[in-house]
């Protein structure tokens, strides 16, 4: 596993500089995540092939085999990856047996699933459609009856999560504390007291409880999601960066955050890495009109506005319903003195999300610089009503009571 993502992680770094093509195993997994399994086989078995003794690239097969109904080469995957990684595949040939109607050997891989470190919530285990369909036999009684397969932490943390999804948020960190202080799951106890602390709009302790879930677990990837978003939000970019960096070395299928790296990229003024990285997600994702939207806001910051504008042209093209994409663009051509196209996009913004008050500010500016002062008052003043605050200074300029 180490070498995987040491090779992955090196040829990350060199596709996000521009250097070359996109690796197998990344498309395969980008084509998984668009359900478009048949297509995602090809490139997965062209990675399996230059790496034949991968566990995971021979678990996303089996993956693949499994939703295409190619059950038997399923499992050859899967007991392939379990003798590499004992139990890490046992829920899957557990489903794959109940869909071939063997509820024994269904059972029998549930159990070893239930044994392994890979266990997965008894929620979901519950929940599993596939599963369910065991509910009936005695086997899956006695299953249940052998032993409990969870341990009292893991019903006070279950406990925990229904509390937060109800929005009893001080009684789910007061479960979430005392679970953090008798050791059970640091790492993941912390990761849910920081998405509370989130909602609370809490940052500061979110931040701390991050910290403590990526010591106690450092490929925790939803942790590192976490803080990245929240340093971002906070302004601390190179922290940010090396969040960024460590997760797409560990996880480098974390698609999304290869243009989070953009734009962080960006905020520090490496518009080269910024381009690269961006580059790098349209080559997995051609034509990604929010690929098209952050490239255009690279150049913009660079002050290249005609490359930005040109950007925004291309995401626009495949979708016009973003409203941030046409107030992107009318921020570009007010940057070059194209006001009547930057008032144009900033309408067409207003039409998709009439409350924003950004846009209605910079659609005033811009009718200011036309000599249109009785529409700018009305821009302003509808900027202002939506809490855009500046706008009462230049209210009180140019418009009359």
């Amino acid at each position: 596993m180490k070498y995987i993502t040491l090779i992955l992680a090196l040829f990350v770094i060199r596709v996000a500089s521009g250097q070359g093509d996109v690796n197998p195993y990344l498309k395969g997994r980008s084509l998984m995540l668009e359900s478009k399994y048949d297509s995602a086989l090809l490139f997965i078995e062209k990675a399996h092939t230059e790496k034949p003794g991968d566990a995971e690239i021979a678990f996303q097969r089996g993956i693949c085999h499994f939703r295409l109904k190619q059950y038997d080469q399923a499992i050859a995957d899967f007991l392939f990856v379990n003798n590499r990684r004992p139990g890490m595949s046992s829920l899957m040939l557990a489903k794959t047996e109940v869909r071939l109607n063997h509820p024994a050997l269904a059972i029998k891989y549930l159990r070893e699933h239930l044994s392994s470190y890979y266990k997965t919530a008894e929620k979901e285990i519950l929940l599993d459609d596939d599963l369910s369909e065991l509910e009936s036999t005695k086997a899956w009684k006695s299953l249940w009856q052998e032993r409990e397969w969870y341990t009292p932490f893991d019903k006070e943390l279950q406990e925990a999560l229904y509390m937060k999804s109800q929005g009893n948020y001080l009684q789910a960190i007061n479960h979430l504390n005392e679970l953090d202080q008798k050791g059970f799951n640091r790492s993941e106890v912390n990761q849910y007291l920081a998405e509370i602390y989130l909602q609370l709009n809490n940052q500061n302790a979110a931040e701390d409880a991050l910290d403590r879930s990526i010591l106690s677990d450092s490929r925790n990837m939803e942790a590192l999601k976490l803080r990245i978003d929240l340093y971002i939000n906070k302004g601390k970019y190179e922290d940010a960066r090396r969040d960024c960096d460590r997760l797409l070395r560990q996880f480098p299928d974390a698609f999304e955050y290869y243009l989070v790296s953009g734009r962080i990229h960006s905020m520090l003024g490496n518009y080269k890495e910024a381009l690269g990285r961006v580059n790098f997600y349209l080559q997995i994702y051609p034509g990604s009109h929010r690929a098209n939207n952050e490239e255009g806001l690279i150049h913009y910051h660079a002050d290249r506005y005609l490359d930005a504008i040109k950007s925004f042209n291309k995401a626009l093209k495949s979708y016009e319903g973003n409203a941030a994409y046409f107030y992107n663009r009318g921020r570009a051509y007010t940057a070059t003195g194209t006001y009547t196209f930057a008032t144009k996009d900033f309408s067409m913004a207003l039409d998709l999300d009439p409350k924003d008050a950004e846009t209605w500010f910079y659609k005033g500016l811009a009718e200011m610089e036309q000599g249109d002062s009785d529409n700018a008052c009305f821009s302003f003043r509808k900027a202002l009503q939506y809490g855009k605050h500046e706008a009462a200074e230049n209210i009180r300029k140019t418009c009359k009571n």
